[in-house]
């Protein structure tokens, strides 16, 4: 695959279209919509050079040709949500590998579609070499992987998953090069099989946290590319929980995309392999989440009733690290986003709230999300100042967390408040203004 190559190109040459192919399409899709469209291969070629956006008409139209839901169009924005690198890589160690690869390239970033080198990412690492010089010259120089050096990156990457729960930018480098350095040998294929068990085990670890820190980011296709590549390397390492839970993590990016069909079939998958309770009850929940927006009582109901039963069984001593953060907070609160969904917004403000007084303080991208869900169920209940409160609070808390994930979700809530005349309301948007502006 030509990583230079536009997006649009790649996807071009997979469906075998040639540029008029592709302009005639978006002229019939326009032509079933009773517009008239003057698309042609000229038009075409400048959106791939970069000559010009296409417009918010001709995107539309071509996310109706290539059956991409409106909603990721606009939450990914231009050429972010074109389906151009799903390339899904065979189960296999070399499969793994080249998904694993994938990683190491930064593709298709918010700020530009080109493929950026990860010269940044190396000159981290070789940093981070000098404090084990011995051992990590000896791997990469094509010598067998030694244990001090496997217990080392094992140790280092349960410590940054630690801190990747807290609001640390500078974690999302230091995990970017541990991975790298994982990645690089694993690919040199020079060690027995119960160490590549175990530096695969570190690998899927770290790209589950780089994952979630781009997720937070806001950057989707790069958290996808991370995920897939934790599934890879936790089915290498025969850990079937992670794999399990970093694909439960692509169906709740489903959910948050406007996806939720393909979350419900994505973590159907999943729970079969499952080991863990913990791991069960986190796939329920977000099963739920997802039934909630098909407007699936039934499956809402019947998914969390078996979250709480799973989250019963859990022990501390058998849990993996991967899930040991999850609780009755989690259930609680994500079951009153469903209620919420369900158009039952008293109920939904007592589960919210039980969650919220249960939630570890630490977690604040956790919190300001549930506050803000909390903020959305009062202005159902027509409680201007109890929605303003909350809000306010969600804000400061995503501001403090720096994910600009959930930065987005409480500004769009106070955005579609604008509006609204009450003195509560219009003291919160003028406190949002002020904070985003500084």
């Amino acid at each position: 695959m030509d990583l230079d190559r536009h997006p649009l190109a790649h996807l071009r040459h997979r469906h075998h279209w040639s540029m008029d192919d592709l302009a005639r399409l978006l002229r019939d899709q326009s032509r079933r919509r009773g517009l008239r469209s003057g698309i042609d291969r000229n038009r075409i070629w400048l959106w791939e050079t970069g000559g010009t956006t296409p417009s918010e008409e001709s995107q539309s139209l071509l996310a109706s040709v290539l059956d991409v839901p409106a909603a990721v169009v606009a939450q990914l924005g231009w050429p972010h949500w074109l389906p151009a690198f799903e390339q899904p890589a065979p189960f296999s160690p070399s499969g793994s590998r080249a998904a694993l690869r994938e990683v190491q390239v930064t593709r298709m970033d918010r700020r530009s579609f080109l493929v950026l080198s990860s010269s940044t990412l190396v000159e981290i690492a070789a940093d981070w070499a000098r404090v084990e010089p011995r051992h990590l010259s000896q791997a990469l120089g094509g010598q067998r992987v030694d244990q001090e050096l496997l217990q080392w990156l094992e140790q280092r990457s349960g410590e940054l998953r630690t801190l990747a729960a807290g609001p640390h930018p500078q974690v999302s480098g230091l995990i970017d090069a541990h991975l790298n350095t994982a990645i690089d040998l694993i690919t040199q294929d020079r060690y027995a099989p119960a160490v590549g068990r175990r530096l695969h085990a570190v690998a899927a670890d770290l790209a589950h946290c780089a994952a979630w820190l781009r997720f937070d980011a806001d950057r989707h296709a790069d958290a996808q590319r991370h995920w897939q590549a934790a599934v890879h390397a936790a089915h290498q390492a025969g850990d079937r929980d992670l794999a399990a839970v970093a694909l439960s993590d692509l169906a709740y990016q489903a959910t948050w995309l406007s996806r939720p069909a393909e979350a419900v079939q994505v973590l159907e998958h999943a729970r079969s392999r499952t080991h863990s309770p913990a791991a069960r009850s986190l796939l329920d929940v977000r099963r739920a989440r997802a039934c909630a927006v098909l407007q699936d009582h039934h499956g809402t109901g019947r998914a969390l009733a078996s979250a709480e039963t799973e989250l019963e069984r859990m022990h501390p001593q058998d849990t993996p690290p991967v899930v040991s953060w999850m609780s009755m907070a989690d259930v609680s609160a994500d079951a009153g986003r469903c209620w919420l969904d369900l158009g039952d917004p008293g109920r939904a403000d007592a589960a919210i709230g039980a969650g919220l007084n249960e939630l570890n303080p630490r977690r604040s991208r956790t919190k300001a999300v549930f506050l803000t869900y909390r903020a959305e169920g009062s202005l159902h209940g027509r409680d201007a100042a109890a929605a303003a409160t909350d809000a306010r609070t969600a804000l400061d808390a995503a501001l403090g967390s720096g994910a600009a994930r959930c930065v987005d979700l409480v500004s769009a809530l106070i955005h579609r408040l604008e509006n609204r005349t009450e003195k509560p309301i219009v003291e919160l948007r003028e406190y949002a203004r002020a904070r985003l502006a500084g």
